[in-house]
């Protein structure tokens, strides 16, 4: 028997809603992921000045894109707004990168607890990958993916515990943490062999299946580092 062209539609609840729409990046996500990627790979370095004229005929938007793209990079700690001189690229300090690192390590620490028991072999040899990637990633130059890579490898850890306020405090963090890999990469000429072995260390550590151990072992990771720069001399 031929069905009715007019059959209504069922109300959402119904059937469920098993799918949602598709969503393409917008206008704005897409300027400011390339503003981003700019920030970190160094094309803008710390202490640019960053013209919203100039920036839109080359990304070719508007400058109210431009501006919003800005106010979320203040918010992330990448640019600041000064008087008369407008939207600069953050300088990172010292002390911002300790504090920094000191936060990422406390919360990090933390979820490493549950994550070197609940990680499995399978998800602790994906975390191996992901360092070897970011050595290649660091061998060509791309400093970005090898951020993009070291947020993936460090979201196994604070994934595996399900307090939500420690996600996105460690969240909010990525941005900034980011620029400073950026930085501290070329400050530490950091080699791809050194950047495998850092994470595969503390993937072996996590595998010790030693709350006390991982957690130590993350906090060194973060502060491991002594950072130094002109502003301490």
């Amino acid at each position: 028997m031929n069905q009715p062209d007019d059959i209504p539609s069922l109300p959402i609840g119904v059937m469920g809603r098993t799918l949602d729409p598709v969503q393409s990046p917008s206008l704005a996500d897409s300027v400011l992921s390339e503003l981003r990627r700019a920030i970190i790979n160094g094309k803008l370095p710390p202490g640019e000045r960053l013209i919203e004229a100039v920036l839109a005929d080359q990304l070719q938007v508007s400058r109210s894109t431009i501006r919003q793209a800005f106010l979320q990079l203040r918010f992330e700690g990448l640019v600041d707004m000064r008087p008369r001189r407008g939207a600069v690229v953050t300088r990172m300090s010292s002390r911002a990168a300790r504090e920094v690192c000191t936060v990422r390590g406390l919360l990090e620490g933390w979820a490493a607890r549950n994550a070197c028991v609940t990680l499995t072999n399978s998800q602790l040899e994906s975390m191996r990958a992901l360092g070897r990637r970011m050595g290649e990633c660091l061998d060509g130059g791309d400093i970005y993916e090898v951020v993009e890579l070291d947020i993936a490898f460090h979201a196994f850890i604070c994934q595996s515990d399900d307090n939500i306020r420690l996600h996105e405090y460690w969240q909010a963090l990525n941005a900034l943490h980011g620029a400073l890999m950026s930085s501290r990469l070329a400050y530490y000429n950091y080699d791809p062999v050194t950047v495998i072995r850092l994470h595969d260390d503390l993937c072996s550590v996590l595998a010790t299946r030693d709350p006390e151990a991982a957690e130590q072992a993350v906090r060194l990771h973060y502060l491991g580092t002594r950072w130094e720069d002109e502003e301490d001399h």
